[in-house]
């Protein structure tokens, strides 16, 4: 009872709390194919007082930007009237019901989407998709109903099936309500803690849409976000399985959950710095916890004090955004855990940079990125205490590895962007979803490192029909191929996506 009365707290700050003049539900999904262009357009000068450092996006935020564009780039002018067409039109946000529907399908060399690291396959991979989403505004609040089905979801290599009938399931469908220093979210999203394009070391793009309470409290430029979310239980003996009952029956079931918490402080209209801290804590009877939900309860100290009612793994970061009139760069580093007592331990650690520069050539911009994570890092010595949901990373989906990126973006057609560019990758031995790494094991690159150097061609559009276009082609050269010394190959890896979406509404 007592922790019910908790739970409602921060409902009913949201509830109480004014209206806000910009509200953010509903949200614009992570893995929209409008979202490249968002982060292009942001680069050639929409909203320029706008210093985004999370995602997902609000549509009115989105379309406010849209609407009040006055940029002379002729790229961008083009490109804000095919995003602004896939949004709501103008007075439909607030008195109408508003549905929009979007089907697909990709083919590609591999079921895993990431074509960085290749994945041995006799045949194309085929995943058609259909996401429907409905919702509608009652003065503050947003109800969202979202339905997917995807085979992906089936065929991933990566994680497990989040689908048990007909390949489906709920995503994007939430309760959110907006007001002027407290926002309030409740429901099953997908969210990311980085650039729409980059790496987030804490909480990333890169799981299944969890269920998750988010509470968000300040303004524009000074802001705390809290998100408790409930993960997939681990069985008594440490297996993942995405059922707590079934096989687990004998064994018990370990429950999951994860609080993350960030800071975020806009120190002037071209730098926002932040502080966030996230904390898996997991058992039996694991769930609503006082203790991980209070945001100032840093990780760093709290972790291993007492009282300690379950096994927790935590982790502690700092980030940074930057952005004026031709560049944007973001960073963030990720402390999972060092040994600061006797040295004795490796350090488990994260990494990640990334900067964007436009006007390098006429309607020619470009990209650098590096991102590095240790062996140890998103792991624990408790299996059920790995940063993971249903098999996929929370943070990144690897550890062990060394990634750059060099890229050039070609932008002279509104609504199309042609990016060229090269990848390397330095990628050991050590995954996060197995057994810890031993003490004496490399920080970094363990074991027998397998190489790669992918130059690829990128093709993303938007077309005036509806239709969005993804295609990538690249050609990955393999050193120490599965992390066997001397054993090379090379393979083109390829992949293209279409989608159609349409969207109707109805006056309430």
């Amino acid at each position: 009872m007592l922790r019910t009365r908790f739970f409602l707290i921060p409902c009913l700050l949201a509830v109480f709390s004014t209206a806000a003049e910009a509200r953010q539900a509903p949200f614009v999904a992570v893995d929209d194919p409008i979202m490249p262009f968002i982060e292009a357009a942001l680069l050639e000068g929409l909203a320029p007082e706008i210093n985004p450092v999370s995602w997902p996006l609000g549509q009115q935020s989105l379309i406010s930007w849209l609407d009040n564009s006055d940029s002379e780039s002729s790229w961008l002018a083009g490109t804000t009237g095919r995003i602004r067409s896939r949004l709501p039109a103008k007075g439909q946000l607030d008195s109408h019901v508003y549905t929009d529907l979007r089907n697909g399908l990709r083919l590609a060399t591999q079921d895993r989407r990431e074509l960085l690291r290749i994945q041995d396959m006799d045949e194309f991979s085929w995943q058609p998709m259909v996401l429907s989403r409905t919702w509608f505004h009652a003065g503050q609040w947003t109800a969202s109903l979202g339905l997917r089905f995807d085979r992906y979801y089936e065929v991933d290599p990566d994680g497990m099936d989040a689908a048990h009938r007909w390949l489906s399931r709920a995503e994007d469908a939430y309760i959110a309500r907006d007001g002027q220093w407290v926002d309030f979210f409740f429901g099953r999203m997908g969210r990311h803690w980085g650039p729409a394009e980059g790496a987030g070391l804490q909480l990333s793009q890169n799981p299944r849409p969890m269920d998750h309470m988010s509470v968000k409290l300040g303004g524009e430029r000074l802001f705390i976000e809290s998100v408790l979310a409930e993960l997939d239980s681990f069985t008594g003996d440490g297996r993942a399985t995405g059922t707590a009952g079934a096989d687990s029956v004998r064994s018990g079931s370990i429950r999951r959950m994860l609080a993350a918490h960030r800071l975020s402080f806009g120190v002037s209209e071209q730098w926002t710095v932040g502080l966030s801290h996230s904390t898996l804590y997991s058992g039996p009877n694991a769930g609503f916890s006082l203790k991980f939900a209070n945001p100032f309860n840093v990780a760093l100290y709290e972790i291993d004090n007492r009282p300690k009612n379950d096994e927790n793994n935590g982790f502690v970061g700092v980030f940074f955004a930057f952005r004026n009139a031709r560049t944007m760069a973001s960073g963030e580093l990720l402390l999972d855990d060092v040994d600061v007592l006797n040295g004795s331990e490796p350090a488990s650690i994260a990494a990640t940079v990334r900067l964007r520069r436009k006007d390098l050539l006429s309607g020619l911009s470009g990209g650098l990125s590096a991102t590095i994570v240790t062996a140890r890092t998103y792991n624990s010595e408790q299996s059920s205490g790995q940063l993971s949901y249903l098999g996929r990373g929370i943070g990144t989906q690897f550890s062990d590895f060394v990634h750059l990126r060099a890229f050039a973006d070609w932008m002279r057609v509104p609504a199309w962007i042609i990016r060229i560019g090269v990848d390397v990758l330095q990628q050991g031995e050590a995954d996060f979803r197995s057994a810890l790494p031993d003490l004496d094991a490399a920080t970094l690159i363990t074991g027998t490192a397998e190489s790669t150097v992918r130059p690829f061609l990128r093709v993303m559009g938007l077309s005036k029909a509806g239709v969005d276009v993804n295609g990538e082609v690249g050609w990955n050269t393999i050193s120490d191929y599965g992390h066997r010394t001397g054993v090379n190959r090379s393979d083109l890896t390829a992949s293209v996506s279409i989608a159609y979406r349409v969207s109707g509404s109805r006056k309430l």
